[in-house]
C-alpha cells in the first residue's frame, strides 16, 4: 500500500509542478527530487548580467524586466540517502532551513552535501556566524574547485576559505567522472568557475550554474553570463550538457533555473 500511494504522490507531484512551485519535487520509485528556492523570488537577471547580448536581441526576446531566474538548491532523496546539492546564500531572507524543516529535516539530520562550485550563494548556507551549520554532514567538492578557492586571494576567496577549513574533518575532494554515495554521477562543467561541477542520477541531471538565464542560453548557448570565469570552457560545458540532456531525455535542474526549477 505505501509503495502504490508512493507512485500516486509522484504523478501528482509530476502533473503540478508549475502551479505548486514553491514545494516542487520530481519522483518515481527510487528518487525523489526537491527544487528549494534559496531566495523568495520571482528573479531576474537584467541585460548587465549578460553583455555580449545585443540590445536588439534583447529586446526581441521580450526580456524587459530581465530574464527569469532563481537562487536556488535542491534536495535529492536516492538510494535510501538524503542528499543536499547545494546550501544557498545563507542569507536572513534564505529559505534552505525553513523548507527542509517542512521535511522534518534538522541540519544536523542531513549527512550528505554535494557543492557544485563555491561561490557564495552556493556555500554561504554552510555557515552561520563562520560557524559549521551541518554538524554531521559529509561535504563533497570537486578537488580542482577547492585547490582553485584555496589559490586565489584572500580578498576573493575568503569564505570558501572558511569552508574548507570548518569542514575539512567532513570533507571529500572528487575527481570529475567519479561516483559519489547515491549513485549520483559527477561530471565535469569547468567554465563558470575552475571546477564547477554536474551531477547525474538516472535520468536527472543538475547543473549548479551552467544557466542564469534559461530563457537564452538555451537557445543561444554561446552567450555567457558576467560571473563566468572562463568564457570559453563555460560556452563549452553549457553546449555539451545542453546536448547531452537533449540526446539522453534528461530533465536539467538548475540553481538559476525559474519557476519550477527545472528544463528538458
Amino acid at each position: 500500500m505505501k509503495k502504490i500511494l508512493t507512485i500516486v504522490l509522484a504523478s501528482f507531484a509530476l502533473m503540478s509542478f508549475a502551479q505548486k512551485a514553491n514545494n516542487s519535487y520530481a519522483s518515481n520509485e527510487q528518487t525523489v527530487i526537491k527544487w528549494i528556492e534559496d531566495r523568495p523570488g520571482p528573479s531576474f537577471q537584467q541585460h548587465r548580467t549578460f553583455p555580449d547580448v545585443p540590445e536588439a536581441l534583447w529586446n526581441e526576446l521580450g526580456f524587459k524586466d530581465g530574464v527569469p531566474s532563481s537562487m536556488s538548491c535542491f534536495l535529492l532523496k536516492t538510494e535510501g540517502k538524503t542528499i543536499l546539492l547545494d546550501t544557498g546564500l545563507g542569507a536572513g531572507f534564505s529559505q534552505l532551513i525553513p523548507k527542509l524543516a517542512e521535511d522534518g529535516i534538522k541540519p544536523e539530520d542531513l549527512k550528505l552535501i554535494y557543492i557544485t562550485h563555491m561561490h557564495g550563494d552556493h556555500i554561504g548556507g554552510l555557515l552561520k556566524d563562520g560557524k559549521v551549520v551541518f554538524p554531521n554532514a559529509e561535504v563533497y567538492i570537486n578537488r580542482i574547485e577547492a585547490e582553485a578557492w584555496k589559490a586565489m586571494p584572500d580578498n576573493r576567496s575568503a569564505q570558501a576559505k572558511k569552508v574548507l577549513e570548518v569542514y575539512k574533518d567532513h570533507l571529500h575532494l572528487f575527481e570529475a567522472g567519479d561516483m559519489l554515495p547515491g549513485g549520483v554521477k559527477s561530471i565535469a562543467a569547468y567554465g563558470h568557475t575552475p571546477g564547477h561541477t554536474a551531477f547525474q542520477k538516472d535520468k536527472i541531471l543538475v547543473i549548479g550554474d551552467l544557466m542564469h538565464g534559461a530563457a537564452l542560453q538555451l537557445k543561444y548557448p554561446n552567450y555567457n553570463a558576467s560571473f563566468d570565469m572562463d568564457k570559453e570552457a563555460a560556452q563549452e560545458a553549457r553546449t555539451r550538457l545542453i546536448k547531452l540532456a537533449r540526446e539522453n531525455g534528461l530533465t536539467m535542474y538548475g540553481m538559476h533555473l525559474p519557476s519550477p526549477g527545472f528544463v528538458k
